[in-house]
């Protein structure tokens, strides 16, 4: 379970709950890019198990390129089983790439020619998999050896040197000091921050603020000062008669929020725990974390996510985002909301109330009550939101040219699109 913090300012891109929200009318709240949020997704495959729905390669392709995600994770093996890589390269081929676990045994020899196997996929290295459950007294020496073999090899060879390495996953706060002396060795810190069933804005359910992204990102940053940080893996269980499971609805509205959370505290890239049920409960305890069932119908969490990525998606060359000149006013309490644009200069901006939806101990529904607020633009914009309903689905509403719109928020993410006028009623003539 584990996260990193953000300052707000004046000039903050987004804004967390309890936070003031964009100022008076006059002034310019910056954006950042759409597509830059869409490419800090990922989401955990395994296709190397090949006795789960895994093995059904053709319906687990179809789901990645639906789901319009572009970075999976999964593990680094050799041997493979028949088809392994190429159905990597196969998604690698369609723009979804890959960065894998490594595991302490793995000679450099393999470390270093391995990406050659995957020319089409292979985007990262990442350390052994949460290596402190291992009964090892000594776990954390053997996994600074491994780690700074994997660095010597991987950086000393001009075919890997440009390959990023992604810092081992940890499992118990006091793990993190014991691997300080692993910083040189690895580009990105990495962690396992999971919610344990509460929403993904908790203060935390524990002394100091245990679990929050605030608790997760000091530990990070306490063992390895200034390292950015990607989580590879955060999700929900959705069997609720698991201790920590929620109903698939409140994930639903939950995962959405996830990855907006991680983008606002600056986490790097954020990868799903995963796409799909294993399907076997006797088997597989954790078979409840995907976003499809074992049949590869859709749960509530993939579908909003699904659409949210669509409707953010907006490859192109880079570019600087500019400003827009909005305010918040209502009833503003724990409303977290982030701002982005696309290259032809449209603005979204998504919001939400931060707050709890379901009571895990309990096991009982929270009533979210929903919250008005009006959001002023210094110049008519041509207004539509983006909304989601229970199963997942989004919906869209056009507004009327105008300055003002009024909009009832809840505990579901809803993006309010911002067009000019001038470039709507060009559209609408068809210039």
């Amino acid at each position: 379970m584990l996260n990193s913090w953000k300052a707000f300012s004046g000039t903050v891109l987004c804004g967390l709950a309890l936070m003031v929200a964009p100022g008076p009318d006059g002034r310019v709240e910056m954006a950042r890019s759409a597509d830059a949020f869409v490419d800090s997704v990922g989401v955990n495959v395994h296709l190397s198990y090949a006795n789960t729905p895994y093995r059904d390669f053709p319906s687990v392709e179809r789901a990645l390129t639906e789901l319009e995600v572009r970075h999976i994770r999964d593990g680094l093996l050799a041997p493979a089983p028949q088809g392994f890589y190429e159905h990597l390269n196969e998604l690698g081929h369609r723009g979804i790439k890959g960065i894998f676990v490594t595991n302490s045994g793995e000679s450099d020899s393999l470390l270093t020619t391995f990406p050659a196997r995957l020319p089409e996929s292979f985007e990262g290295y990442e350390a052994p998999n949460e290596f402190d459950t291992s009964r090892d007294p000594d776990w954390s020496g053997r996994l600074l050896t491994f780690v700074k073999s994997l660095h010597d090899a991987a950086k000393a060879d001009p075919a890997t040197s440009a390959l990023p390495i992604i810092g081992p996953s940890l499992t118990r706060p006091a793990s993190f000091l014991r691997g300080a002396a692993w910083s040189p060795f690895f580009d990105d810190a990495n962690l396992h921050n999971y919610f344990a069933g509460r929403n993904p804005g908790t203060r935390g359910w524990g002394g100091g603020g245990y679990g929050s992204i605030d608790w997760n990102l000091k530990l990070a940053d306490e063992a390895w000062p200034g390292k950015p940080v990607v989580t590879t893996e955060t999700g929900y269980q959705t069997d609720v008669s698991e201790p920590q499971g929620i109903p698939e609805d409140v994930a639903g509205s939950y995962m959405p929020r996830v990855l907006l959370e991680q983008w606002l505290y600056g986490i790097r890239r954020t990868y799903i725990y995963q796409l799909l049920d294993l399907g076997d409960k006797d088997r597989f305890g954790d078979n409840s974390y995907g976003l499809l069932h074992s049949d590869f119908s859709p749960k509530p969490a993939y579908l909003a996510i699904q659409g949210m990525l669509r409707l953010l998606s907006d490859p192109g060359p880079s570019f600087r985002p500019g400003g827009l000149e909005y305010s918040l006013t209502g009833d503003l309490s724990s409303v977290n909301f982030c701002l982005f644009e696309k290259h032809d200069g449209a603005f979204f901006l998504a919001l939400w109330i931060e707050k709890s939806g379901y009571d895990v101990d309990s096991k009982k529904r929270l009533k979210v009550p929903p919250q008005t607020i009006s959001i002023r633009t210094q110049n008519p914009m041509a207004v539509t939101v983006h909304s989601f309903d229970d199963a997942g689905a989004m919906h869209d509403s056009r507004r009327r040219v105008g300055r003002v719109s009024a909009l009832e928020l809840t505990d579901k993410v809803i993006i309010v699109e911002f067009r000019s006028s001038l470039s709507d009623d060009s559209a609408k003539s068809g210039h």
